[in-house]
């Protein structure tokens, strides 16, 4: 992966996670009491939104994830941090899938359904990735040549 693929993926993680974390913390623990009955907090509709769009940035991000990381990692046959990733790996499809499903879901109980697992891989995966990352630290970069072939990279 590139110095800019690598930095794209950790902002767009952060960003989604950031914004997912706070909207299900406020969707579910910020309701407050107003003139009417129970309400939702003001920055909720925001904090939906902005996770809304900064997640196609973290899938598209994830895409240069595979071509980059994922298959010369792969390819290279190392053990280090390769629990991690392919955990992350296989949640990945889910994680978004659900995603997309909350958004278009129209019968309530499958939308909360959809949620719910959403958020579940969701938690898994932002552990997961918090771990793979300080696993990473640990290990030497590797870096794929022009011609498919994986070497370690010291930088």
């Amino acid at each position: 992966m590139t110095i800019l693929e690598r930095w794209s993926l950790h902002i767009s993680a952060m960003l989604t996670g950031a914004t997912g974390l706070l909207y299900g913390w406020l969707r579910y623990f910020g309701q407050r009491v107003g003139e009417f009955g129970v309400e939702p907090h003001p920055l909720q509709a925001m904090l939906q939104h902005l996770h809304v769009l900064a997640a196609p940035l973290l899938v598209f991000t994830l895409g240069l994830l595979v071509r980059g990381h994922v298959l010369p990692m792969w390819r290279s046959g190392r053990a280090g941090g390769r629990a991690s990733g392919i955990v992350l790996a296989l949640i990945l499809a889910p994680m978004v899938l659900s995603g997309y499903a909350v958004q278009v879901a129209v019968e309530p109980k499958w939308r909360l359904a959809f949620a719910w697992i959403h958020g579940a891989l969701s938690m898994i995966f932002l552990v997961g990735y918090s771990l793979h990352q300080l696993l990473s630290l640990r290990q030497p970069r590797i870096a794929e040549a022009p011609n498919g072939e994986v070497s370690l990279n010291p930088s």
